[in-house]
């Protein structure tokens, strides 16, 4: 017999009975173990005040909490599903077995606590020196589940011997199948999910009783870490526990070799999120994060109200306006576009864990008094890519970054009537010296503070940085609201670094509501289901820079509308009183367009999640500001239309001609002259010498003359 002499042959009959015999003294030793562990814990037990078990009958699940916008419409349900609860044999064995199988695989034998998994945990948690294993069963994680609040959860013992305490009580009161009824319908699976049907439905868009093998293993596999296994947020952690608990359903005879084997084949398929079905899906999803965080994971079915700054008009442009222009790119409206594009016909597919490989955009509309979002559109597709790109991510945003650095040397004394150098120059940054494109003609000399700004100068925004300072830019940046690291070095001039895009756009809304800085605000208000206050948001709006250097920058985003990069604005036909500043980047992987109205600032962001160049000639004034205008246009089509805004009694005004910069005469052209504000003491005292008479300009040699003995 494979080798062996008779005299050694193996004895199978008497080395099973051997290892049998083995097997049930380890068994007898870990019941002595788990009898006594019990015994000693009976006092505290006993001792131990718990909620009373009747409560299960008038048991009733949790409420959905509800979102509404600025004029009071509901525009969410936050729980996937209202609550259903379902009976067992609507739930297929491959859901309840597996749950017994998994967690508690004496359920049918045991009357509330498993005596065996008691001793096991007991022996492996003494030998370890630590917490390795746990005991509970499926009537214990009822109980933990059903009476969480009643729970004295700030300590863990005294919620386990509760636990222990009630499971038996639950066992007398109700049968089994009513236990794994109520506990099928009332388990956590994660992202606010409760019961098996909500987590099918909301997971595969279907009842849990037409779910298969893989998406049965996938949700039994949730409820050891809801969040941790969260199929959407970690696939891959997801498709390894589902294969775990496949393993486990094989052993257990629920189904055989070959189909595990098949199943954990299967690839994940997820249905849509429940956000994409509705008319602000990033909104919600960022105000499901913001409740998570603020009230915890079970924020979605404890029926909160929800009140939020959300204006339905504001919302639908946006979208609207996005998607068009997105499509008019890819269709060739303004030039050769040559990366992939989804197919028109077809839905998108989910983005891969790289992001996106279409183009992307992202729109924030905020009220620049209060920050509350007006408006939010994360993307091109919810549906697609869920990945929120208003509130967490980082790009450059070019000279967008601009009026921070004007702000910054007004606030240290420059006037608009200046004129700054435009001519080319290199400059140091982190990988050695480099000399940055600029749009303004090389052989231009100096251009005023006002056309520098307006036709965005690379070379006059270096020089205007480098003369009030890096740290002085970056105390403004910082102060108006951008909360990412700005590197002390000579490329954030012109945008080089990082910003969240929300933060940016609430950033630029200091420039026009007299310098007070706001933050970016979802949520208004939160009441629970009887209306009583739970949370209401603080104003978070505090001074950040003078109102008067604020409207003097202000001033010159004017003329970047109206004359300058982002003229396409007034070429869109939106004639209300605006400002903003255009952005790219380079090699135009990202364009910009930040603006403003009285009464509303708007960031538009196009690019790739992974930056690369979006077009030949792509640049923030051609692909982006026609977006903001069109939504503007949408949006005051339904909506009193603002005036302008006001200078701060702060500052002094006077006529300036606009080719001298100086203080305006009577023979100075009428087209040439502009009212001009200044922080008192920095007003011009010349006069035109071009058209200045004899008179004014010896006045002027002897101001001149003054200065330089002074």
């Amino acid at each position: 017999m494979n080798g062996l002499t008779d005299e050694h042959d193996y004895d199978y009959d008497y080395d099973c009975r051997r290892l049998n015999r083995s097997a049930r003294a380890r068994s007898r030793v870990v019941l002595f173990i788990a009898a006594a562990f019990l015994a000693a814990c009976r006092p505290l037990v006993a001792a131990q005040e718990c909620p009373s078990v009747d409560a299960l009958r008038k048991y009733r699940p949790p409420e959905a909490s509800r979102v509404y916008a600025m004029d009071g419409s509901r525009i969410a349900d936050l729980s996937p599903e209202r609550r259903v609860v379902v009976d067992l044999k609507e739930v297929p064995g491959s859901v309840s077995n597996g749950f017994v199988a998994v967690e508690d695989r004496r359920f049918w034998q045991h009357d509330g606590v498993d005596v065996r998994s008691v001793g096991r945990a007991v022996v492996r948690n003494l030998t370890s020196l630590s917490i390795k294993e746990g005991f509970s069963t499926l009537t214990m994680q009822l109980a933990r589940q059903v009476f969480t609040a009643e729970m004295p959860i700030s300590k863990k013992v005294s919620r386990k011997l509760c636990e222990v305490k009630l499971a038996p009580q639950i066992e007398k009161a109700f049968t089994k199948r009513e236990i794994l009824r109520m506990y099928m319908n009332q388990v956590y699976l994660g992202s606010g999910l409760y019961g098996v049907e909500e987590a099918s439905r909301a997971l595969f868009g279907k009842p849990v009783s037409k779910v298969n093998i893989p998406e049965a293993a996938l949700i039994v596999g949730l409820v050891k870490n809801p969040e941790g296994y969260n199929p959407r947020k970690h696939p891959l952690r997801a498709i390894e526990r589902r294969n775990v608990v496949l393993d486990v359903m094989a052993r257990e005879k629920l189904i055989t070799a070959a189909q595990a084997a098949q199943a954990k084949r299967e690839p994940l398929r997820l249905a849509p999120p429940v956000e994409a079905a509705g008319a602000a899906p990033y909104f919600i999803a960022a105000i499901r994060r913001e409740l998570h965080e603020r009230f915890g994971e079970d924020a979605d079915t404890r029926g909160l109200r929800v009140y939020t700054g959300l204006d339905p008009v504001v919302q639908k442009a946006a979208q609207q306006s996005l998607i068009a222009q997105i499509k008019r790119i890819e269709a060739n409206g303004f030039g050769k576009y040559r990366h992939a594009k989804p197919d028109s016909a077809a839905k998108l597919e989910p983005a891969g864990a790289n992001g996106s490989p279409y183009l992307q955009g992202m729109i924030v509309v905020l009220d620049p008094r209060s920050g509350e979002v007006r408006g939010m559109v994360g993307g091109r597709d919810f549906t697609h890519s869920q990945y929120d790109r208003v509130f967490l991510a980082k790009r450059q945003p070019g000279s967008a970054f601009k009026p921070f650095v004007y702000a910054a040397a007004i606030q240290q004394g420059l006037t608009l009537n200046s004129r700054v150098e435009t001519t080319p120059l290199a400059m140091d940054g982190e990988s050695g010296s480099w000399r940055p494109d600029d749009l303004v003609h090389d052989t231009v000399k100096s251009l005023s503070v006002r056309d520098a700004f307006a036709l965005s100068s690379n070379y006059g925004a270096i020089r205007v940085g480098q003369w009030v300072g890096l740290e002085r830019v970056i105390e403004v940046a910082k102060a108006a609201g951008i909360s990412t690291v700005i590197p002390p070095y000579p490329s954030i001039f012109l945008g080089a670094a990082e910003v969240i895009p929300a933060d940016f756009v609430a950033a630029y809304a200091t420039f026009g509501n007299g310098g007070r800085r706001v933050t970016p605000r979802l949520v208004n208000r939160v009441e629970d289901a009887r209306g009583k206050v739970l949370w209401t948001a603080p104003a978070g709006v505090e001074p950040a820079i003078d109102e008067g250097v604020a409207f003097l920058t202000l001033s010159l985003m004017e003329d970047v509308v109206d004359r300058g990069t982002g003229s396409a604005v007034r070429r869109r036909e939106f004639w209300l009183p605006a400002a903003g500043k255009t952005g790219t980047t380079n090699d135009a992987k990202d364009v910009w367009f930040v603006g403003m109205t009285n009464d509303l600032v708007a960031g538009v962001w196009l690019g790739f999640d992974q930056p690369k160049t979006i077009m030949a000639n792509a640049s923030g004034g051609l692909l982006a500001a026609p977006i903001w205008a069109d939504m503007m246009k949408a949006v005051y089509a339904k909506r009193a239309q603002p005036a302008g805004w006001t200078p701060p009694l702060s500052l002094t005004s006077a006529s300036i001609d606009a080719g001298s910069g100086l203080l305006a005469t009577s023979n100075c052209p009428p087209a040439q002259v502009r009212i001009e504000y200044f922080v008192p003491g920095s007003e011009p005292r010349e006069v035109c010498p071009l058209h200045a008479t004899g008179a004014q300009k010896v006045l002027n040699k002897l101001i001149e003359g003054i200065r330089r003995i002074f």
